[in-house]
């Protein structure tokens, strides 16, 4: 889309530049529906899997604990459990991480419009660009379940409460 809006400065023919606003205006709404239908269909999906994976590297990261505190005879449990530590701490960092890419692209689109040379534009393709540009300051999410924003903080999150937790099971032992 980037290179679209710095095409559209660069052409003076006025049927052009219209029928590039008009595809990216298709362009941008058609990211967003894509957006909401990711978002309809995997929100509850991510969330099932956000909450199963914390518990699971939860569980995981006590066993490791639990491995690392015995005898050399827990080493096969432990070369186990942290294989699954770490392939469920990359599944969840996968989840966050495209949520992230989405969100901070998403937020991007309107930067990439006020770099463009809008100033040089007539007044109907700058309100087009405005209304882009308004449009893509709410920044698209991917959420697991309505509740929770799949980012990289996200992320951080799901990994401080799994060791919370861990630490309990810890001290329960």
């Amino acid at each position: 889309m980037r290179q679209a809006i710095m095409e559209v400065h660069s052409t003076n023919d006025l049927t052009i530049s219209l029928n590039v606003f008009r595809d990216l205006v298709r362009r941008h709404r058609k990211i967003i529906a894509l957006s909401n239908d990711i978002e309809s269909l995997f929100s509850t999906i991510s969330l099932l899997q956000l909450l199963w994976n914390t518990l699971i590297i939860c569980c995981t990261g006590f066993m490791i604990i639990l491995a690392l505190s015995s005898s050399k005879a827990a080493m096969a449990i432990l070369m186990k459990s942290m294989f699954l530590y770490i392939a469920k701490t990359l599944e969840v960092f996968v989840f966050c991480y495209a949520g992230e890419f989405l969100s901070s692209k998403s937020k991007s689109i309107s930067d990439v419009v006020y770099e463009s040379l809008w100033y040089d534009m007539v007044p109907s393709d700058r309100r087009i660009l405005l209304f882009i540009m308004v449009r893509s300051q709410k920044r698209l999410t991917i959420t697991a379940g309505k509740v929770f924003d799949l980012t990289l903080e996200g992320f951080m999150s799901v990994m401080k409460a799994s060791a919370s937790y861990m630490s309990v099971l810890h001290a329960m032992y």
